[in-house]
């Protein structure tokens, strides 16, 4: 919302700056399997050495965040891909360095 296009670009970079979240990611890969779920949308994601083998919002989260293999399953009842999508950046935000498994 804003009086002009790029007042509210503006706008909605410095909203999403504040949003921000690392995600630790070893040899392209996330570190070990986490499951997240917002809503109705549930995923699980793993690790893989095979490329990104997940399909719609699950796939450009990973892009996004730098992941370039991962697999990602939906396991909620939902194809709203704004769920899905949020539960993909829950699901990476409860992965922590610090307590890789070996």
């Amino acid at each position: 919302k804003g009086r002009d296009v790029q007042q509210s670009i503006l706008k909605a970079y410095h909203q999403a700056k504040k949003n921000l979240v690392n995600v630790a990611i070893k040899d392209g890969t996330i570190l070990y399997q986490v499951e997240g779920k917002y809503s109705s949308a549930a995923v699980i994601l793993k690790p893989s050495k095979s490329g990104i083998k997940a399909g719609g919002a699950v796939r450009v989260v990973a892009q996004m965040a730098g992941i370039s293999s991962i697999t990602g399953k939906l396991t909620g009842r939902t194809n709203n891909k704004i769920n899905i999508a949020r539960a993909t950046i829950l699901a990476l935000t409860k992965i922590r360095a610090d307590k890789m498994k070996h």
